[in-house]
């Protein structure tokens, strides 16, 4: 049920990212990759303590940024980020350490704005998706889990290379931090769920 309704907020949202070009005055699309570090904060009643290794992380982002007669520079986001973790849930039900192995898949739509600068580029941006987790330990117990999130973060791009043409305008650098949360209440973490990446993401405008 919960997958069922993240799911149809997400196909809403997304039919509101396509339809906007159709109400905007102007709009530039972004292809963007990404890559770095995630750091995943667990905690559950039945351990003491849950440590989890920073983890790589790498995704990618396509976005458009979006003038209205009302506002310029809003943007319209779709991104995945997904990262392979490592960790232990020490004192686990009061007996030994048990470690374990998880993969995070997260996909989210965001609503952001972008300072616009000559070369500088600020944003903010936050929104609703949803992460994926596949979790194994050294018990052999094997889960999976889907579950609703929000993230909200920003960052700044730099321009490294100007085109001046209408096929590729131009080429950003830039570094990315995002906060996730997630109500999670299942049977791999049963309290909650938290998480930041600082990535570093090459930009094409085109």
């Amino acid at each position: 049920m919960e997958l069922r309704r993240v799911s149809t907020v997400l196909v809403l949202l997304l039919a509101v990212a396509a339809a906007s070009p159709a109400w905007a005055k102007d709009y530039k699309s972004n292809t963007a990759a990404e890559g770095g570090y995630l750091w995943l904060f667990a905690y559950d009643q039945n351990a003491a303590r849950i440590r989890v290794n920073p983890a790589l992380c790498y995704g990618g982002t396509l976005f458009q940024i979006v003038d209205f007669s009302w506002s310029r520079n809003m943007m319209f986001e779709l991104n995945y980020l997904y990262s392979f973790i490592q960790g232990e849930k020490l004192g686990w039900k009061g007996g030994n350490n048990v470690s374990f192995d998880m993969s995070w898949q997260e996909a989210a739509f965001n609503l952001g704005y972008m300072f616009e600068g000559r070369r500088m580029h600020p944003y903010l941006s936050g929104g609703l998706g949803a992460v994926f987790l596949d979790y194994a330990d050294q018990t052999h117990k094997n889960l999976n889990d889907t579950e609703f999130t929000l993230n909200l973060g920003g960052g700044v791009d730099y321009t490294l290379w100007e085109t001046g043409a209408a096929a590729l305008e131009r080429l950003d650098l830039g570094l990315r931090f995002r906060y996730y949360y997630s109500p999670l209440e299942s049977v791999i973490m049963d309290v909650a769920l938290n998480a930041v990446s600082i990535t570093l993401r090459l930009n094409l405008r085109w």
